[in-house]
């Protein structure tokens, strides 16, 4: 009986370890906001090179850009291609991916923002945030799955508009003319525009 004890009390202990580990999703969300908030304050008082970088950094580091690629292709391309073609396919995608959000900085300043309870379900969840600009109101949800001990994205919803599939879309109308070679090459020189 108290060995049936001690295991019990070992195995809760345990899990309460491992959920103390992982890191709350919603607080990793609102603190990559806080801090990208008060980069673009300082990018508006005086735009350098580091805080553009800074800002790429900051914006990408959610995302899982191995499940994020994989999912944007479809799914018999990704997985026919060589290690090699799904290497340089998330490279570049990931490239591209860096250099569009700092194109478009203004769609992330915001007045102010609510974050709703992640619903989590496993090694993924989701989470809500509500996002005030000028008196408009947009709903973001991040897709998130943990690895490793972190929450990375794999999708961001922008107001029912998701960005997985979106670039999915768009790879598969490539993908009629060209062969994963030329996707991967398309989307280098996009990568590549100033």
């Amino acid at each position: 009986m108290i060995s049936t004890l001690r295991k019990t009390a070992l195995l809760v202990l345990a899990a309460s370890v491992l959920a103390a580990a992982a890191p709350d999703p919603v607080g990793m969300v609102r603190a990559k906001d806080t801090e990208l908030r008060a980069l673009l304050k300082q990018q508006k008082k005086a735009a350098t090179p580091e805080r553009r970088e800074k800002i790429k950094t900051l914006i990408n580091s959610v995302f899982d850009f191995q499940e994020l690629g994989r999912r944007a292709l479809p799914s018999q391309t990704w997985k026919s291609a060589t290690p090699e073609q799904q290497n340089a396919f998330v490279t570049e995608f990931r490239r591209m991916v860096e250099n569009s959000s700092v194109k478009q900085l203004d769609s992330y300043e915001s007045d102010s923002s609510s974050y709703q309870p992640a619903k989590i379900n496993g090694d993924k969840c989701e989470v809500t945030v509500k996002m005030w600009n000028k008196g408009t109101m947009s709903v973001v949800v991040y897709k998130m799955k943990q690895e490793n001990g972190q929450w990375r994205a794999w999708d961001f919803v922008i107001d029912d508009l998701s960005t997985m599939r979106n670039y999915r879309d768009q790879f598969a109308k490539i993908l009629k003319e060209k062969d994963l070679d030329g996707l991967i090459e398309t989307i280098r020189k996009k990568a590549d525009e100033p």
